[in-house]
């Protein structure tokens, strides 16, 4: 069975600094991501560690990866080969994708069913667009059910123990047919790091670049960005440590602290 993992490389937005958002706002424009490195977000590295779990489990499953950008996704997608991806594809769009997740959807469901694939792992949004709408809309074209907050993956005879967790609870799902499943990484999952041997022979690694199947989706293009501030709110206690330390417990300590 082919499992298919469909990540966003996404720009590391970390590279920037305080002025360079200051200026980009001053501009009212994005800051320009072409001379950004980009990587997988965190829900994605997440997906790719479980997918390599599985096939620790299961040696005959095959995996995928694709994402949908330029050619700066590649050393992407030649990490995942040096981990044991057997599969890795671009689709080349120079489109501004990050607020159309219908377009990205109708990409990616063709490829899955191009590949056979037997499960699709997204993650649950990216760090740009944060819609969440990706993975829901990829399995209503599908017609397959969707699982969203996964957390963990199992091989459980001859299909697929998964497991879900959300604020309220968490549950194990049983699944035998194609499905799509939106990763959330709190923190749990790392996605392991290939050694110099491997990368080295995944720099060889052809990579399937092929070009976008054309959508008569509308397209939506960022015109401006606002940069919004979340300030806390607090008291500055100007005073003699020893009556700042009785305000301290008065005020606030001593009805938070059972004795």
């Amino acid at each position: 069975m082919n499992i298919l993992l469909a990540f966003k490389a996404e720009p590391d937005l970390s590279m920037l600094a305080e002025a360079d958002w200051q200026a980009a706002a001053r501009k009212n424009s994005a800051p320009d991501p072409k001379l950004m490195r980009v990587l997988m977000g965190n829900d994605e590295q997440g997906a790719a560690e479980l997918m390599l779990q599985v096939l620790d489990a299961n040696p005959s499953l095959m995996l995928s990866a694709i994402t949908l950008g330029d050619q700066r996704a590649l050393p992407a997608l030649r990490n995942l080969a040096a981990l044991g991806f057997a599969r890795q594809t671009l689709l080349l769009s120079r489109e501004d994708t990050r607020f159309s997740p219908m377009y990205v959807a109708q990409q990616l469901a063709v490829q899955a069913k191009e590949q056979n694939a037997g499960l699709v792992l997204l993650g649950s949004q990216s760090s740009e667009g944060q819609n969440g709408q990706t993975a829901w809309l990829l399995a209503e074209m599908l017609g397959w059910p969707c699982l969203s907050s996964v957390c963990g993956l199992g091989v459980d005879g001859e299909g697929f123990a998964v497991e879900c967790e959300d604020q309220q609870q968490r549950s194990r799902w049983s699944v035998d047919r194609p499905a799509v499943l939106s990763v959330r990484n709190r923190g749990q999952l790392a996605l392991r790091v290939p050694g110099m041997r491997a990368r080295l022979a995944a720099a060889k690694v052809d990579v399937e670049q092929i070009a976008c199947v054309p959508s008569d989706s509308a397209e939506m293009t960022c015109l401006s960005l606002e940069r919004q501030i979340a300030r806390r709110s607090g008291i500055i206690i100007n005073e003699p440590a020893s009556q700042a330390v009785k305000r301290l417990w008065d005020d606030y300590l001593s009805e938070r602290i059972t004795l």
